[in-house]
């Protein structure tokens, strides 16, 4: 008589791992990654504005340290998503709000709360520094950095990260059986 470690023994020697499929993203939510994933795009894509606030030159509000509050004209606005192409000159600003692109030009944000909120013209009361307020293009995934190994089971999250850093398709093995199935004669077969 076989024991049960026999019996196991012998059905896995006749059985194999399922192959790899190249997927669309939404078709290996639910499999196992077959690929170690590196990013093909920086996250963020661009410079964008870490919280709402106006973009500006820091020299144009350098002075506030010795000699107070600076205004400036607001000459835009510039919110997330938006693909215009924006600069600003010296002696304006254009108010961004939390995502929006960095505005080519500027090399700080003026958070909200140092400032009078103006629509027109806007009185800043503090100084930032260069690259305040600034999320830069890679600070949170480099290009090439990696981002998910093989092995790894494809969720929600996982089809997410892989659609920010650029993919849209990836090489996966299906993974766990789901809760749906369907029969075939006596046979109850679970889709994957």
């Amino acid at each position: 008589m076989r024991t049960v470690d026999e019996h196991l023994a012998s059905i896995l020697d006749v059985v194999a791992p399922l192959g790899e499929l190249e997927l669309t993203l939404s078709e290996s939510h639910g499999c196992v990654l077959a690929e170690d994933v590196v990013a093909e795009a920086p996250l963020p894509t661009f410079d964008a504005a870490a919280a709402d606030g106006y973009a500006v030159r820091v020299d144009d509000v350098a002075s506030i340290a010795n000699t107070g509050p600076v205004t400036l004209p607001v000459v835009g606005d510039v919110a997330p998503g938006s693909t215009g192409v924006y600069s600003v000159q010296s002696g304006f600003t254009v108010r961004v709000q939390g995502g929006a692109p960095v505005p080519a030009g500027t090399d700080a944000i003026v958070p909200m709360g140092w400032t009078d909120g103006g629509l027109a013209n806007v009185r800043i009361d503090r100084a930032p520094t260069a690259g305040y307020g600034i999320k830069h293009a890679g600070d949170d995934i480099a290009v090439g950095q990696p981002v998910l190994a093989a092995g790894a089971h494809i969720g929600a999250q996982q089809v997410a990260v892989l659609a920010a850093v650029g993919r849209a398709r990836v090489r996966a093995r299906p993974g766990h059986a789901s809760s749906s199935s369907r029969s075939v004669g006596s046979t109850s077969i679970l889709a994957v």
